[in-house]
């Protein structure tokens, strides 16, 4: 007995047909609907129009003032990377928590304070950064695995390296543009405290004092140099076997000398650029500019004017649906 394929039934015909049958009944439903939208934002565009201006009208007499957003570089001396830090969080939280006894005491008023917020940020420096770790690469990816970060910026500005940096990005948030003046008052905050004054005054000190070491030892090599030439003139009068004798007795290493007086020299003027510039913990380095920070919240001449138009038409919606539901139900005498 042989077998066949069996053909396709009539039933199975019928059922593709009603799928697509049902498919296109539902595109022209939906393409009905489109139409009947459409029919009604244009036969009640003058309550559109009229929602549209009311709403920008609102918007725009409710509008809050612009805030504005101050960027600066700072430099931290004296290896007080971390209590500024500590002291800028410190700063941001009684700001906001609105601690008046705080306010006042920075210099700054309780009502419509000028300063809205401040962060900071390390001015990151990656070759610098590993300089100044002496790592290898290995070292710095067995590092870097440790930390759980999104990208590399926030690896190299996360906690583990902040210290290491010399500069810091300043970001204050100001109430108006003339502001600007007061965030001095923040800097100030940081420098003025006690704990802060006796390490300047302290680190100011060791390297008043490794400067006049330095000076010192340089004089003292100069002396050592100079005599060693007084004595090689002097040994030009002397035979050669007696010369080599001379030399031999004497152990100054001229190149050890020259060498070492040149590590004091940068050395010292190092030391002399870092006095220069440590006059506070906390230094301004950069320009104070100001920018105007308007996010899109503050823009209610254009959120009030759609927020209305989407609630008449979401409310419209729901009577339409009801609408449509009631009548196909009384079609159906399901009411009486």
């Amino acid at each position: 007995m042989s077998a066949s394929q069996p053909a396709p039934s009539a039933d199975q015909e019928m059922d593709l047909t009603d799928i697509f049958a049902l498919f296109q009944r539902l595109f022209y439903k939906f393409l009905a609907l489109c139409f009947k939208a459409v029919d009604f934002v244009f036969k009640f565009w003058w309550i559109i129009l009229l929602l549209i201006i009311g709403g920008a009208t609102i918007g725009y007499l409710t509008k809050s003032d612009p805030s504005y957003r101050s960027i600066v570089v700072v430099q931290s001396n004296f290896d007080s990377q971390a209590y500024l830090y500590n002291a800028i969080k410190q700063f941001d939280d009684n700001l906001s928590e609105k601690d008046s006894v705080f306010i006042n005491s920075v210099g700054l008023t309780t009502e419509g304070t000028s300063i809205k917020g401040v962060k900071i940020g390390p001015v990151v420096d990656v070759m610098g950064l590993i300089g100044e770790l002496k790592v290898s690469d290995r070292n710095l990816t067995t590092i870097i695995k440790e930390l759980e970060v999104d990208d590399d910026t926030e690896l190299f500005a996360s906690d583990r390296f902040y210290t290491n940096y010399k500069y810091h990005r300043l970001i204050i948030d100001l109430r108006n543009e003339e502001a600007k003046k007061d965030i001095v008052k923040i800097t100030d905050y940081i420098n003025k405290k006690p704990f802060i004054q006796k390490i300047k005054e302290e680190r100011t000190k060791n390297i008043q004092e490794r400067i006049d070491q330095n000076e010192l030892l340089i004089q003292q090599s100069d002396a050592l140099i100079e005599n060693y030439t007084k004595n090689a003139d002097l040994s030009n009068q002397i035979t050669n076997e007696k010369l080599s004798f001379f030399n031999n007795s004497n152990n100054l290493n001229v190149n050890g000398i020259l060498t070492f007086k040149n590590d004091l020299a940068i050395e010292t003027e190092t030391l002399k650029n870092d006095l220069a510039e440590s006059l506070d913990a906390v230094v301004v380095i950069s320009d104070l500019q100001t920018a105007k920070m308007e996010s899109f919240k503050q823009r209610k001449e254009i959120i009030y004017p759609v927020v209305f138009v989407f609630v008449f038409l979401f409310l419209a919606g729901i009577r339409f649906t009801y609408l449509s539901l009631r009548k196909e139900v009384e079609a159906q005498n399901l009411l009486d």
